[in-house]
């Protein structure tokens, strides 16, 4: 893996070579088929996590299980026992593309936070993490709401290929505007939290890019959900100490 791959995702000529690794997104091109049934399921799941993370208010301690609930069992649901489809043991080389993307994400968190205070919009924490960091209750539900938003990302991706590739047959653009309508409305989706439009779009939202990308390139849930637990831990530690 190269450092810069990630960045080739935005090349309007990348054919996504570097995402090749025998082993290609389920579900987009019919291969595993699902029936228009399961492929509702995948996306009333999508449509509930967006309408659940929309309203800080509505049971806000029971939030990391409905995330979990409302995306993860559709998608293993659709997998009808193979499980394997997202979930794989994680390899050396995997481990590598976790500490290649952290370290990417940081650089690029870095210079976003930077833009973000000298145009007046500086940065802002989540509420709900400012209350609930300190309680050990907080990471338990972590663990649980991180692999929801996992599989909003994963599915919203699937279920976007899917409309585009079945229109144009083009699997390039087919994940080209996948990854970008995934991205712009995860971070969309975090607007009622830190209630800045720039920092949700340009940091929650294309700062995903890097936790996709680990994703899209080893098509394993794992590995993008290490990264993304050691980023939201990271951050959780940062609140606590600051």
């Amino acid at each position: 893996m190269n450092f810069f791959d990630v960045v080739n995702v935005f090349n309007l000529k990348e054919k996504f070579e570097f995402l090749e690794d025998g082993i290609d997104f389920p579900f987009y091109n019919n291969i595993p088929k699902l029936s228009t049934w399961e492929w509702a399921i995948l996306v009333v799941g999508v449509i509930l996590f967006w309408a659940i993370i929309s309203v800080p208010s509505f049971l806000p301690e029971y939030r990391p299980f409905l995330y979990f609930l409302v995306t993860v069992v559709p998608a293993l649901y659709v997998c009808k026992g193979n499980y394997s489809i997202f979930f794989k043991k994680v390899r050396a080389r995997d481990i590598k593309t976790i500490i290649l993307c952290l370290i990417g994400y940081v650089i690029y968190s870095a210079i976003i936070i930077l833009v973000l205070y000298l145009v007046g919009a500086p940065a802002t924490d989540d509420a709900a993490l400012k209350a609930g960091a300190s309680k050990a209750i907080y990471f338990i539900g972590l663990v649980l709401q991180l692999f929801g938003e996992e599989f909003f990302k994963i599915s919203l991706l699937l279920i976007v290929m899917y409309l585009v590739y079945n229109f144009t047959d083009n699997r390039n653009l087919a994940i080209r505007i996948g990854i970008f309508i995934t991205l712009l409305l995860f971070g969309l989706a975090h607007l009622s939290a830190y209630g800045n439009l720039l920092q949700v779009v340009l940091l929650q939202g294309f700062g995903s890019i890097f936790d996709l990308y680990a994703y899209m390139k080893t098509k394993n849930v794992f590995v993008s959900y290490i990264f993304h637990l050691a980023v939201d831990l990271f951050g959780s530690l940062h609140v606590l100490m600051g």
